[in-house]
C-alpha cells in the first residue's frame, strides 16, 4: 500500500542519514585522534591567495549566478511538470 512504500521511503532515507553521521563522527574522531597522537604536530600550511588577475570581474560573477539561477528554475520547472502530471489523474480509455 502507499503508507508501506511511505515508510519504507522515510526508514530508507532515515539509514542513510545515520550512515552519513556515523561516517563524520569516524572522520572527527580520527583526527581527534590524530592530534592528540602528535602526529600532526605542524598546522598545515596556509593555501596562497589566489592572484587579482585570475578572479573573475563583479560581470562575470553575476552572469554565472544568473546562468546557474536559470538552470535550477528550468530543473525546478521540470520537475514541477513531471509532478503535476503524476498527480493527474489517470486518463480514461474509450
Amino acid at each position: 500500500m502507499a503508507a508501506d512504500k511511505t515508510d519504507e521511503f522515510q526508514q530508507q532515507a532515515l539509514e542513510m542519514l545515520r550512515a552519513q553521521q556515523e561516517a563524520y563522527v569516524a572522520a572527527v574522531k580520527a583526527w581527534r585522534e590524530a592530534i592528540a597522537s602528535g602526529e600532526s604536530s605542524v598546522p598545515p600550511p596556509s593555501p596562497e591567495p589566489t592572484p587579482l588577475h585570475m578572479l573573475p570581474t563583479p560581470t562575470e560573477m553575476a552572469e554565472a549566478y544568473y546562468a546557474f539561477a536559470a538552470k535550477l528554475l528550468a530543473d525546478q520547472s521540470r520537475f514541477m511538470d513531471a509532478l503535476s502530471q503524476a498527480m493527474a489523474p489517470p486518463k480514461k480509455k474509450p
